[in-house]
């Protein structure tokens, strides 16, 4: 298992910043939206295609929250969502735009999403051309797809960090050691104009530890009933 854990601490420390800014802990449950605020679409113009609602828009929403790095705890005490081991929920630096995420971030983001990846598919799929005591690696293809598909970003932008892109082997890596702390809580509500999701997560630790943060996602709707991340303001 040390494998699993070979990347998280140097990923965790480029992507983490100070804390955000406090501000009131949420009451609502924490695995539904804790309020729901649908605004109309505006008048759509003549030839305009904005995607319709979709039919269970909650559960979008829902699915778009963990893809961006959360996950359900149902181990520990009541149902809730908090971080992936590595997440962009963790980071407290905002982003607008695809090309200012950095691909360190890209790379965090990208790993949050093989964490529930089966395990032998992970050794067949991820080996490093170099051996296992290199960490998982991410064939350039099946990366930049993935990458691609949920945010509006050149290749060239994910390969310009040598630290994460090896051009030798075609893939991204990045080797390390660590583990991890305390679990924030995640909570969330989102508002609805037109083809444009905005969704305000809040997060909060349990111990009171470190103050309370919010990440304020923006995200396009796609006509095939997905979803594409715009922004994320951090406060």
């Amino acid at each position: 298992m040390t494998k699993r854990f070979f990347a998280l601490a140097l990923c965790l420390a480029l992507i983490l910043g100070g804390c955000g800014e406090e501000a009131k802990p949420s009451t609502q449950p924490p695995t539904q939206p804790s309020s729901i605020e649908i605004r109309p679409s505006r008048p759509e113009e003549p030839g305009s295609s904005a995607p319709e609602a979709p039919a269970d828009l909650d559960a979008l929403v829902k699915e778009i929250v963990l893809t961006y790095g959360a996950e359900e705890d149902t181990l520990n005490g009541p149902a809730r969502l908090v971080p992936t081991d590595i997440s962009l929920f963790i980071s407290d630096t905002g982003w607008e735009g695809g090309e200012n995420l950095a691909p360190g971030n890209y790379f965090a983001w990208f790993f949050s999403t093989t964490m529930k990846e089966d395990y032998e598919y992970k050794r067949e799929v991820y080996a490093h051309p170099k051996g296992e005591d290199y960490g998982w690696f991410f064939p350039q293809d099946l990366y930049e797809e993935r990458v691609q598909t949920y945010f509006e970003v050149s290749v060239d932008h994910l390969r310009s960090d040598p630290a994460y892109y090896q051009a030798e082997y075609q893939g991204y890596c990045l080797g390390s050691g660590g583990g991890r702390g305390e679990s924030p809580t995640l909570t969330y509500q989102y508002t609805r104009d037109g083809d444009l999701l905005t969704i305000r997560v809040i997060r909060s630790y349990p111990s009171g530890a470190f103050p309370d943060a919010c990440h304020t996602l923006t995200v396009r709707l796609e006509e095939n009933g997905g979803g594409e991340y715009l922004g994320d303001q951090v406060e």
